[in-house]
Order: structure tokens, then sequence, then C-alpha cells
């Protein structure tokens, strides 16, 4: 059963496009494919507020979701870039 709290996080998220929420509701149990009493999805209020960036990530989230619903990564897979910056790129040098 989806936690309705998080649901409806999840939309107020959506609406203002908070994508920092919207991928940590990834952990949480929240369905996002799921329709609030208007009939919408996450995805469609993020749209409909023009609230693009948000609505990519929910795409996202949604795959990566999907994705641990298949077993293909972890439920504690974070992705980003901190290998990256490990190596160094992105980080200001001091040499001239």
């Amino acid at each position: 059963m989806t936690d309705q709290t998080a649901q409806a996080r999840l939309y107020a998220a959506a609406k203002a496009g908070d994508k920092a929420t919207i991928r940590a509701l990834v952990f949480e149990d929240v369905d996002f494919g799921a329709r609030d009493e208007e009939g919408r999805t996450a995805f469609n209020i993020a749209t409909q507020h023009n609230k693009i960036d948000a609505a990519q990530t929910i795409l996202a989230a949604k795959q990566t979701k999907d994705l641990q619903r298949m077993g293909l990564i972890s439920d504690g897979f974070h992705g980003g870039y901190q290998g990256e910056e490990r190596r160094g790129f992105g980080r200001r040098s001091d040499a001239a």
C-alpha cells in the first residue's frame, strides 16, 4: 500500500517544481504513476504548472523505481557524479 503522505508530498513537489523532494521520494513508498483526486499524475501536475525540470525529474524517478522493481539496481542506488568529483573533475585547480 502506498504511503498517502508521501504521495501528497510528490504532488506538492511536482506543482512547486521541487526536484530535490521528487528525487528523495524515489526511496519511499510512492507510486509515480498514481493519479490524484482530479485524475492527474505527478508528471501531469508538473507540466500543467510549467515545471519542465520537475517533469523530467519525475520521468527519471519513475524509471529508477521501475529498475528497482525489476531488480536491476538496488533500492539504495543514488547515482550522481560522486565518482567524477573524486577523480578531480569539477574541482578548481590551483595550478596556474
